[in-house]
């Protein structure tokens, strides 16, 4: 198993124990992509920097 595909079974874990938290998958997916975003190397400061490197066009 590569890095990337080990990354994301872990991503993938974390969204299921998010699940009973967060019963809407729109709000489940945007924790899974702020904690996707809290672990990358790089970023740093408050949510915006976050927001811009996980993708969302939303601030």
């Amino acid at each position: 198993m590569t890095d990337t595909e080990q990354r994301e079974a872990v991503f993938a874990e974390l969204a299921a124990d998010l699940a009973p938290v967060h019963r809407r998958r729109a709000l489940r997916a945007n924790g899974v992509s702020y904690l996707r975003g809290l672990l990358m190397p790089g970023v740093a400061g408050d949510c915006r920097p976050i927001a811009e490197a996980v993708g969302p066009d939303l601030p």
